[in-house]
């Protein structure tokens, strides 16, 4: 039977496991979406197969990756981060092999939900629970929890022009949500662009000038207020 691996270098390629190299060596064919020419460097000797398929869609990564199973029995997909952690590309591959037939296994890895664990310290969270959003997929129908620890994830998409109403209504409920000097802070976890984190520290009031500063890898932390 066909088979194809989803595994992951985690946050940068010091964080890939043992797991994942041994699959990765057992694989006739590579494919990864989230590599260009000078950071696929850092792995040419652990994925002597690897093929970049940036510039490709979802779709079309997704089949590449699994036509590859013509010529192999086993190929790979190299992805970031927790391979199903807010991650539409590895979903799609899942899709395209489960069509295939293949048998599909997926590796974990470390995620930026882990590295926010450790940077804010939320080894122990507030009492109602610890509140995760995906920023994207909830454009819309925002609502907030200020009882809350909350992280909103690919928060980037509220600058996307196409979200320009939703924006001001994010920025709208947050502002009648919260006290105008709740903190927030914008996470940017260590990763393959970077190995030190960053981390702006702001408020409420300040939100709308915050979200400008917002990059693809960050991550908006609002710890709960009393």
């Amino acid at each position: 039977m066909k088979k194809l691996y989803i595994f992951s270098y985690g946050l940068y390629p010091a964080q890939v496991t043992l797991e994942t190299l041994a699959a990765m060596r057992g694989c006739g064919a590579v494919y990864t979406h989230c590599l260009d020419k000078a950071t696929s460097a850092q792995f040419g000797r652990l994925a002597p197969g690897l093929r970049l398929t940036s510039g490709l869609s979802r779709e079309e990564t997704a089949r590449a990756a699994v036509a590859a199973l013509d010529s192999h029995d086993t190929v790979g997909f190299l992805t970031y981060g927790n391979p199903l952690f807010l991650n539409q590309t590895a979903a799609e591959v899942m899709k395209a092999a489960a069509a295939r037939k293949a048998e599909v296994t997926v590796l974990g890895a470390v995620s930026s939900f882990d590295a926010l664990v450790n940077l804010f310290d939320l080894n122990k969270y507030s009492h109602p629970g610890l509140r995760v959003v995906d920023t994207a997929n909830s454009m819309g129908r925002h609502r907030f929890t200020p009882e809350m620890d909350t992280l909103f994830f690919v928060p980037d998409s509220l600058n996307l022009p196409r979200n320009a109403v939703h924006r001001k209504t994010f920025l709208a409920r947050a502002a009648a949500a919260y006290p105008a000097a709740a903190p927030v802070f914008l996470a940017d976890c260590a990763s393959i662009s970077g190995r030190k984190p960053a981390v702006i520290k702001g408020k409420i009031s300040g939100l709308s000038a915050l979200l400008k500063k917002l990059n693809e890898r960050h991550t908006i932390y609002i710890p709960a207020v009393k």
